[in-house]
């Protein structure tokens, strides 16, 4: 197998990884029909906007977990706290600007233009080392980032420190109240899930929510109607790959690991944006 066969065999497995973890056992069985609904050749919504797509620049969204000094479980939840201050540095060098789901929507829409060489950072869950390792970082750069927030969230992440976050430029996206495999809820349960989460979180933080992080990455055709009826714009999986906006329904991402070298990390992001082009 040539060195890009494996590289790609790979973060197939990086990101059905990811998934298991998220979903437990029963996501393996349900990956053909996951794959199958990724809705990758889906169109706008009508009326998303009064002249469909302005421009289609592929963007590659990153996502993180944990960051911290020790691996303290699967390292795909996990980064070093050096290795993201690293990653920061890297980003910076090469040219990279972070930006928010909205800016990117909004260039894919005609209202404004990302700059050169976007990329969004995106923390799911919600935990404590968001807001006191990887937000205090972020801010010397004064680079935005999205937080997937789990409404009735275990992870102790504070109402008071979420606010904090917003006024430094993070954007909240929908990660649902309970955190459920979606594919696995009743219509009224996932009408639920969707759509209390994000007036929930509109309420308390005073933002707008228009975008929604599939718990665990997973999503079927059913749970991408709810979505687009529940009000969204559009919606993240952990497929592996750079956004486009024809992949609204699930956007691919690309999983941040423990112990991951800078030049993989830098590789990954230029080879899913070339390959989205």
């Amino acid at each position: 197998m040539d060195p890009s066969a494996r590289e790609l065999h790979r973060l197939r497995l990086v990101s059905l990884g990811l998934a298991l973890l998220c979903a437990g056992a029963v996501a393996l069985a349900a990956a053909p029909a996951i794959a199958a609904a990724d809705g990758a050749s889906a169109a706008p919504k009508p009326g998303a906007s009064p002249h469909g797509w302005v421009r289609q620049t592929p963007v590659p969204i990153l996502v993180y977990h944990h960051v911290q000094r020790h691996l303290a479980g699967y390292y795909l939840l996990y980064v070093g706290t050096s290795q993201f201050a690293s990653q920061l540095r890297y980003l910076r060098s090469h040219g990279y600007h972070p930006v928010t789901m909205q800016q990117v929507w909004d260039d894919w829409t005609g209202k404004q233009r990302l700059p050169r060489h976007p990329v969004v950072l995106t923390f799911d869950d919600g935990y404590p080392d968001q807001y006191f390792i990887a937000a205090p970082q972020l801010r010397t750069y004064r680079w935005p980032a999205v937080l997937n927030l789990v409404v009735d969230r275990g992870t102790k992440l504070s109402d008071s420190q979420v606010r904090h976050m917003v006024r430094w430029d993070w954007e909240i996206g929908s990660h649902t109240p309970h955190h459920p495999i979606l594919t696995h809820c009743s219509p009224a349960a996932l009408r639920r899930e969707l759509v209390d989460s994000r007036r929930a979180l509109e309420h308390k933080f005073g933002v707008p929510v228009d975008f929604v992080c599939y718990p665990g990455g997973i999503s079927d055709r059913r749970v991408m109607r709810a979505a687009r009826a529940a009000g969204y714009l559009a919606a993240t999986s952990i497929h592996y790959g750079a956004a486009t906006p024809r992949g609204r329904n699930a956007f691919p991402r690309i999983a941040v690991y423990w112990g991951e070298s800078l030049a993989t990390f830098g590789r990954r992001m230029r080879q899913a944006v070339a390959r989205a082009r």
